[in-house]
């Protein structure tokens, strides 16, 4: 599954920068920028801003994180989780994949 249009929880892997190669969970969109968090370096309260023709966006999906991120609950070590998840191969199962969108 292919997906086109960056969301709130979704998992982006940036294709250029220092960066490249990373993975960052997508914490909010600023037209054509894309706040992304690692739970590390840059944690849910300081988003990194990426032009969203950087990233690489997979097909996974973690919106409970997400939600809990905008009522301005700390979720770095959630987000880290995810990130590990999504890295060893795991984002491919069913109940985490976004919807499809067109």
């Amino acid at each position: 599954m292919k997906v086109c249009i960056p969301a709130a929880g979704g998992i982006a892997e940036s294709l250029a920068g220092h960066d490249r190669g990373r993975l960052y969970l997508i914490v909010g969109v600023e037209g054509a920028r894309v706040l992304v968090a690692d739970g590390a370096s840059h944690p849910a309260e300081r988003p990194k801003k990426k032009n969203g023709k950087h990233l690489r966006l997979l097909p996974c999906c973690y919106p409970a994180i997400a939600e809990r991120i905008g009522q301005g609950k700390d979720e770095n070590s959630n987000i880290r989780a995810a990130l590990k998840e999504a890295a060893q191969g795991k984002h491919l199962r069913r109940e985490n994949s976004c919807p499809k969108t067109m």
